[in-house]
């Protein structure tokens, strides 16, 4: 049998479970608006029955949860010794490419782009060039098409020549599907926005975070390391990774200084 209990001024949450005694309590509404406010009904169970306070049952949740945040890092994160040749290998690939970029903004970039769109008229239709052949540069001053069909090297040469770009092709006498492009000298404005591109190049593959480099590269590998340390690996072996990976990084960026000092040099004696 039910006891029913009236309780006035106090408002407990709608829904929610008190302990009352030895009896749990479940608090709703059952009146309306009486006068100028609520008057809140309680019926009170007389069966006991198992309740968690709001704060132990906080507590548990909390430490569930950290339970569960360790067992998933457990399953999920394998920890390998971290090999300082893999950030070797990346800034190697870096310095290649960046080596590509500086021959190409020395031979002038913007004539390859131009080149490489430039329309040929081959029989009745025209044909972008780079459809045709592969723009490249040579060590040198020349730029190098090579043209894939023999039958149309004749057609790729009148095409250059007669887009007006100061462009005299010529067959390269070892190989009848070449065409050797002398680049004129440079004027001194030239050479000076050159240097400063450069120099733009070599600061990205030092530094950038939003292309790969240097820097990025290191991020990486010192990340691999501090999983390393959360593992538990010793200290000394940690310690020796991180001096690898720093010597390794002052040994790319003195090569990077030293590329650019060299391509500076050559720019202006050119």
């Amino acid at each position: 049998m039910s006891v029913r209990t009236a309780v006035s001024g106090v408002r407990p949450l709608l829904g929610a479970r008190l302990v009352v005694g030895t009896g749990t309590v479940t608090a709703r509404r059952v009146s309306g608006c009486r006068g100028t406010g609520f008057r809140e009904q309680i019926y009170a169970s007389p069966f006991r029955q198992f309740s968690i306070t709001p704060a132990a049952h906080k507590k548990k949740a909390v430490k569930s949860s950290k339970s569960s945040k360790s067992d998933a890092e457990q399953e999920d994160i394998e920890v390998v010794v971290y090999n300082p040749q893999s950030f070797k290998s990346s800034c190697d690939e870096i310095l290649t490419d960046l080596k590509s970029q500086i021959q190409e903004a020395r031979m002038g970039r913007g004539d390859l782009k131009t080149l490489n769109r430039l329309k040929i008229q081959v029989g009745k239709q025209k044909i972008v060039l780079e459809s045709l052949g592969q723009v490249s540069i040579r060590s040198g001053r020349h730029i190098v098409v090579s043209v894939y069909d023999p039958e149309t090297v004749k057609a790729v040469s009148a095409g250059i020549l007669a887009a007006n770009l100061n462009m005299n092709p010529q067959i390269d006498p070892s190989n009848p599907q070449i065409l050797l492009i002398p680049v004129p000298p440079p004027t001194r404005e030239y050479r000076e926005a050159t240097v400063k591109s450069i120099k733009s190049l070599i600061d990205a593959a030092q530094k950038s975070v939003h292309h790969r480099s240097i820097h990025q590269e290191r991020t990486k590998a010192m990340a691999a390391v501090k999983l390393m340390k959360q593992a538990s690996y010793s200290k000394d072996m940690t310690t020796k990774l991180e001096s690898q990976i720093e010597k390794i990084n002052k040994e790319y960026l003195a090569k990077f200084s030293k590329m650019q000092d060299e391509a500076t040099q050559a720019i202006m004696r050119s």
